[in-house]
């Protein structure tokens, strides 16, 4: 077996292990505390959005990255529901929400937001995005600024400039249908999609989005009216270029304005799996500081 390969799987074992614990504590705390909890379904243009929905206060919507689902949100929901209204929802072809028709884009996945937003008459929320939905939600900012209170961002490019050449190597590595990250991925969807027999257009879709997206520019972001908060890691295996770490998080809390950054030591692209103490904190007391 490769190291590339050897890596890839080290990765994925590390990542289910935690969220496998994050998991864990998200069901005894359902268990104990007995948090209002609703599941249910909205219509959205070509698509059945599936979300949940915990507690009261202003609202914090969650948007998970690529190939994973609203669960992946688990060691985060407690720390928020205490205070918050949060929504977690699947995006687009992922986990319970249908596929529908056309490409998936980062565009496109934000009017699905703005759809379950109106909605569920939410108002302005705040958005928490990781990764693929860190990027809708630059986009949901972009074309929708009244709907954002507060923006939370995690292992989120703006560019794919962003991404060094070993980074799109182990992208395209990940996409490969044998890969062992993908053949879970795609197990885990098959478990949870209404719609399985879309698994191969699913990928294809997603495929297609990864390679030619995302494509924001420093003058885009400088758009931003909302407050943002970037969290930055130097470990993170798709972001963290050679030789400064934090370099992509640090351009983009600058070229949005007012945006700060925070910085997790050790965090990984899967911080808030990983290290979903160290990421409440941050998050919590922005979400208090912006009000």
């Amino acid at each position: 077996m490769s190291n590339p390969a050897l890596a890839e799987m080290a990765q994925s074992t590390r990542m289910s292990l935690a969220f496998a614990r994050a998991y864990a504590a998200y069901g005894l705390w359902m268990l104990r505390k007995n948090p209002e909890n609703m599941k249910s379904y909205v219509e959205a243009g070509d698509i059945c959005i599936y979300y949940h929905c915990y507690g009261r206060g202003q609202p914090v919507l969650l948007l998970h990255g690529g190939f994973m689902c609203a669960e992946t949100w688990a060691g985060q929901i407690p720390a928020l529901a205490r205070d918050y209204r949060v929504v977690a929802a699947d995006s687009r072809g992922h986990g319970r929400t249908t596929l529908g028709e056309g490409p998936i884009t980062y565009r496109g996945m934000a009017g699905d937001a703005a759809a379950l937003i109106e909605r569920l008459r939410l108002g302005r929320v705040h958005i928490v995005g990781w990764s693929d939905g860190g990027c809708a939600g630059l986009a949901l900012a972009l074309e929708r600024p009244e709907m954002v209170r507060s923006m939370t961002l995690l292992g989120t490019p703006y560019s794919t400039d962003n991404y060094s050449e070993d980074a799109k190597v182990s992208m395209e590595r990940l996409l490969r249908p044998s890969s062992p990250s993908m053949l879970a991925l795609r197990g885990l969807r098959r478990l949870l999609t209404p719609e399985p027999e879309r698994d191969r257009e699913f990928v294809k879709k997603m495929s297609a989005m990864w390679r030619g997206s995302p494509d924001f520019t420093r003058e885009e972001l400088g758009r931003i009216e909302a407050p943002v908060l970037v969290i930055g890691c130097d470990r993170d295996e798709y972001l963290s270029l050679w030789p400064d770490a934090l370099r992509v998080f640090r351009e983009t809390a600058d070229a949005i304005p007012g945006a700060r950054m925070e910085v997790v030591r050790g965090g990984t692209h899967s911080v808030h799996i990983e290290r979903p103490g160290a990421v409440n904190r941050l998050m919590v007391d922005f979400l208090r500081e912006v009000g």
